[in-house]
């Protein structure tokens, strides 16, 4: 019987990769998440809330990312370089940005293209360690 048991360990975590449910992150982990908290429309302008948490275990000086806002046909809408300043070792952050003559329905996703500057820790360990989410409508992925 312990056989048999041991296959059903084995299982679970193939079976919640298999319908997308994610397993907790280990507290070792190092991660740098960013989550997209709302969409607010201001007149002609789009404004996106993000929620930044710093859990890389370092602080970091100078945040700097490529996005490019897509429409609902995957159409690029805008490309930019989103400067989201400091964030503080084990620290959270919210930052937001105004897209001109945009409007917040006009977006379907925002695709992180790439760390631009990630100081001191450098673009290629904050690249590794992004995790993006979204709690709008709006669809965000690297």
């Amino acid at each position: 019987m312990k056989g048999r048991d041991m296959r059903v360990v084995h299982i679970i975590p193939a079976l919640a990769v298999s319908l997308g449910l994610a397993w907790p992150a280990h507290a070792d982990d190092p991660a740098l998440r960013i989550r997209l908290d709302q969409a607010t429309q201001l007149q002609d302008d789009c404004q996106l809330f993000f929620v930044l948490e710093n859990q890389l275990g370092a602080g970091i000086d100078s945040l700097q990312a490529e996005t490019v806002l897509l429409g609902p046909e995957n159409r690029v809408l805008r490309l930019s370089l989103l400067d989201f300043q400091s964030l503080p070792e084990s620290g959270l952050r919210v930052r937001s940005f105004q897209f001109p003559s945009l409007g917040c329905d006009q977006i379907g996703r925002v695709l992180f293209n790439a760390v631009g500057e990630c100081a001191p820790l450098g673009a290629a360990a904050c690249t590794a360690a992004l995790h993006v989410d979204s709690q709008t409508a709006i669809e965000v992925m690297k």
